[in-house]
This record gives structure tokens, C-alpha cells and sequence, in this order.
């Protein structure tokens, strides 16, 4: 997709007036490096999403959208949208965002709690979880200092009951650059 594009997604965001977040891939290459992934991916205020959509496709045309439940796929144009009711880390993600240039960004610690959530997810094949994990890895080493570990530990436990010290576990992999098993 190219720069224009997804400036013209971000801006059909802003005319409905939808709260966004950029996550993912993406999201991680802003505060680190960036490495090469199709799609954009996107945490959309859940009440504003049909209008966003419907505002999409007036912008783009067909989208080929396919809703997953959790997210709907516009495969024409590279971009999920995920709903922000689905789960209490993609409410996090739109109440802890910031900006990062022109993208709204979730603070540091939300973006790897939401990798640790893709990373452990049952639903997500093994070669995404690797490269969730790698991007946790690579966020907590060049910025480990600065992190808020203790805020990052309470949003773990938005996971799942007792993920937190599953968490907790592999920031300690990180810290000590121990093999890590997904």
C-alpha cells in the first residue's frame, strides 16, 4: 500500500471522528526498526466502525473485506480493523495512545502486551507468534530501560487469569537472552 493510501485511511478515521491506534508490525518498526509486513493494522473505536468502513469503500472501492470477528480484513488495501470491545488490551491500546509523527501510536507497554496476547494466541499460526515474540524481544532491548515493567505486568493480567507471571517469565528470558519456546 503505498503512503498515500494509508494517509487516506488514516484521514477517513479522523473525519468520523473514529478513536484509531496503529499496532502491530508497523507500530513496532516506529519505535525500533522497521521490518517488512503487507498489512496495517489498526484498533478501531468498535462504534464507529461501520461507518468507517462504509467511508472506506467510498475512498478505496471494493475492499474485499472479510470479518473475522475480532477484526474485519480489507484485503484490497492491506488493513485490519480491529474492534476495540473485543478485548480490554484493545481499550488500553485507544486510552494509552499517543502520537508518533502522524500515526497514533499505544504507549510502549501496551504494544508488547498486545504481541504477548498474538504470541500465546491458539489462533495465530506458529511463524506470526515467532515473529510476535522477536518483536517483543527487540522492543525490550533496545528500549528496556525506559520500559514501565510494572505497568506492563498489570496489562498482562487483561490477558488471561495468571498470565502475568507467564509474562513476567519472558521478560526475564529477554533480560537474561535465555532460548524462548512458543
Amino acid at each position: 500500500m503505498a503512503e498515500s493510501d494509508i494517509a487516506r485511511v488514516v484521514e477517513v478515521f479522523e473525519a468520523c471522528h473514529a478513536r484509531w491506534a496503529l499496532v502491530g508490525a508497523h507500530a513496532i518498526g516506529l519505535l525500533t526498526e522497521p521490518r517488512a509486513t503487507a498489512d496495517f493494522d489498526f484498533v478501531v473505536d468498535s462504534r464507529k466502525l461501520s461507518g468507517v468502513v462504509r467511508e472506506l469503500k467510498k475512498a478505496f472501492g471494493e475492499l474485499d473485506e472479510t470479518d473475522i470477528g475480532v477484526a474485519i480484513q480489507l484485503k484490497a488495501i492491506d488493513v485490519d480493523l480491529i474492534r476495540s470491545s473485543n478485548h480490554p488490551l484493545f481499550q488500553a491500546a485507544l486510552r494509552e495512545s499517543r502520537a508518533i509523527g502522524t500515526w497514533k501510536v499505544p504507549r510502549t507497554e501496551v504494544l508488547l502486551v498486545l504481541k504477548f496476547l498474538a504470541a500465546i494466541s491458539p489462533y495465530r499460526n506458529r511463524a506470526k507468534r515467532t515473529h510476535d515474540v522477536g518483536d517483543i524481544m527487540l522492543v525490550c532491548r533496545t528500549l528496556g530501560g525506559t520500559l514501565d515493567r510494572a505497568h506492563m505486568i498489570e496489562l498482562s493480567k487483561l490477558v488471561y487469569p495468571g498470565a502475568e507471571r507467564e509474562f513476567a517469565e519472558l521478560l526475564g528470558k529477554i533480560d537474561r537472552d535465555e532460548p524462548i519456546a512458543i
